[in-house]
């Protein structure tokens, strides 16, 4: 043990686990995972889900896409995957190559309004599929 002792070694194994568990997010997710499949338009365009559950874009089409989030805020997030920077905030604009996925959880009720911009050879330039995430907290009917 390299000249420490086991109450050392154990009392800096807790330390560390202390340390990941203080990051962890004020609320969890809900292990409700709702896809967006792009393609040549988002499938679906709209969704309703609850707080905490993951919104997962997944890229289907052959080229890159750019996944576009204004006024995204980490304080309105519980997960996220794709959309953090190294130093620290979120990146409102995310490339999604083919066949990869990006995903957010959100914390609040909220309408997110969100769009993919992607390559089209129909006019020669970009296509803007817009999308709509509405948070709401679910009828406890």
């Amino acid at each position: 043990m390299n000249g420490m002792s086991w109450q050392q070694v154990s009392g800096f194994v807790i330390a560390i686990g202390l340390a990941g568990c203080a990051s962890l997010p004020e609320i969890s997710r809900t292990q409700v995972v709702r896809d967006v499949d792009i393609e040549m338009q988002l499938s679906p365009e709209h969704m309703t889900v609850a707080p905490g559950d993951e919104v997962r874009w997944v890229n289907l089409r052959k080229e890159g896409v750019l996944v576009q989030i204004p006024l995204l805020d980490k304080d309105d997030l519980t997960c996220q995957s794709g959309f953090d920077k190294w130093s620290g905030g979120m990146l409102e604009s995310v490339s999604v190559e083919p066949n990869e996925t990006v995903s957010l959880c959100f914390k609040n009720e909220a309408e997110v309004l969100y769009n993919v911009r992607a390559q089209t050879a129909v006019g020669g330039g970009d296509i803007i599929l817009s999308g709509v995430v509405r948070v709401e907290i679910p009828d406890e009917n």
